[in-house]
């Protein structure tokens, strides 16, 4: 039987993410969406057939649909998944739950209270290249060090820790994904301008051994401090040069690195790297792991336990980043 999904808010993201994904897929109908703008709600509908088309939220929540996407604005998101989830109804948000961390620690649990879904969207975690680079160190005992980037061209309009919430926050939840929730911050830098942009964000994180994959005794025994394990570390500067993600994994012996989610280099010692890519026919979507994400909510409705990106499972990088944007130490300009 098919999963009859219902979208709130049509932007950038619902248009050319997760209205293709959804209205492609030969599992879901699509039976209502919803928005602020009239003109956008008919536009939409038109262009994908949707009988659905309803000018508020309750309107579409009263054709009980299965699950809601919500792609409306951070600051909105508290209020809809909360009367989604008061519905009964399964939810699919845009990170952040919220820039507020109680509303965020207030979701996670009611939801999992009622026993109903609520998935937040971390694409990476679902990128085939990370996929690739996580196993290629986990089947050798796993990294030893690990270290994200994302680099942008420009700054955000909003404040430093606003845009830890909406953009950093990928770099963070893929190092927990990779290295464990079980942590401890190192250090933690940045640089705003005099407005209070982000300029530059940098800082470590200490995952502990025991949530570390076994290593040989060879390796234990370099340990210099027995209560901790790998290390991680994460930077962005929001003046680059050019638009960069990166993550390279050492460890074991072997290596990774993996540029803009399009391409990985698998390294070990003594052997030919390989060199790993996509086919010509691979979507976007796909290579930024949304086809990943969106196919393992749907898989999940029927069972919530198995979804890895249930709220209160991502629950520790909202709070890594709000622990970030309270405890920053500025660099002297």
């Amino acid at each position: 039987m098919k999963k009859r999904i219902g979208l709130v808010g049509l932007g950038d993201i619902a248009q050319k993410v997760y209205l293709p994904l959804l209205a492609a897929d030969q599992q879901v109908e699509l039976v209502g969406v919803t928005s602020r703008t009239a003109a956008t709600v008919d536009r939409i509908a038109d262009q994908y057939r949707i009988n659905g088309r309803f000018h508020s939220l309750d309107e579409l929540l009263d054709v009980k649909p299965d699950a809601v996407f919500v792609h409306t604005p951070t600051e909105t998101h508290y209020d809809v998944v909360m009367a989604c989830l008061k519905k009964g109804i399964a939810v699919f948000v845009d990170k952040p739950l919220s820039y507020d961390l109680h509303e965020s620690e207030e979701m996670a649990q009611f939801a999992q209270e009622q026993g109903i879904l609520l998935a937040v969207g971390f694409n990476r975690r679902f990128a085939p290249m990370y996929i690739k680079a996580r196993s290629w160190l986990e089947e050798a005992g796993g990294f030893e060090l690990c270290e994200v980037h994302k680099h942008r061209v420009k700054l955000q309009s909003h404040s430093a820790k606003h845009t830890l919430y909406d953009d950093l926050i990928h770099m963070l939840d893929l190092l927990l994904w990779l290295g464990g929730d079980q942590h401890e911050v190192g250090h933690y830098l940045e640089r705003v301008d005099e407005t209070g942009k982000l300029l530059v964000g940098a800082g470590s994180l200490l995952f502990t051994r025991e949530h570390a994959p076994k290593q040989s005794d060879e390796h234990a025994a370099i340990q210099t401090d027995s209560s901790k394990g790998r290390i991680g570390q994460f930077s962005m500067v929001r003046r680059a040069g050019a638009d960069l993600e990166k993550l390279e994994l050492h460890g074991a012996y072997r290596s990774a690195e993996v540029l803009n989610m399009e391409s990985a280099v698998l390294s070990e010692r003594f052997i030919d790297p390989q060199i790993a890519g996509f086919g010509s026919w691979d979507t976007i979507l796909q290579r930024r792991g949304f086809t990943g994400v969106v196919q393992h909510f749907l898989s999940c409705l029927d069972q919530p336990e198995a979804c890895t990106i249930r709220a209160d499972q991502v629950l520790p990088v909202h709070q890594l980043v709000e622990r970030l944007a309270c405890t920053s130490h500025e660099v002297p300009k």
